[in-house]
């Protein structure tokens, strides 16, 4: 049954990535020269793995624990 808990755990995923990328965009990246074929799979790998697999399975981790604790 929906409890609400899952967009509250989305707003909290959210907030905890862009806390944790700050540092990173304000330190910025060193300049690495490299083909097109490893900079394409590193672009999958990235924005693949990360921006699209990783969101889903922390925000189901979050939901799972604001409904052990009761929230919602």
């Amino acid at each position: 049954m929906f409890k609400g808990t899952i967009i509250l755990s989305a707003v909290i995923f959210n907030v905890l990535i862009i806390v944790a990328l700050i540092p990173i965009a304000l330190h910025g990246v060193k300049y690495r020269p490299m083909t097109a074929e490893d900079a394409l799979r590193n672009t999958i790998v990235i924005y693949g793995i990360g921006g699209v697999i990783a969101p889903f399975i922390g925000i189901k981790i979050i939901d799972v624990l604001l409904v052990l604790l009761g929230v919602g």
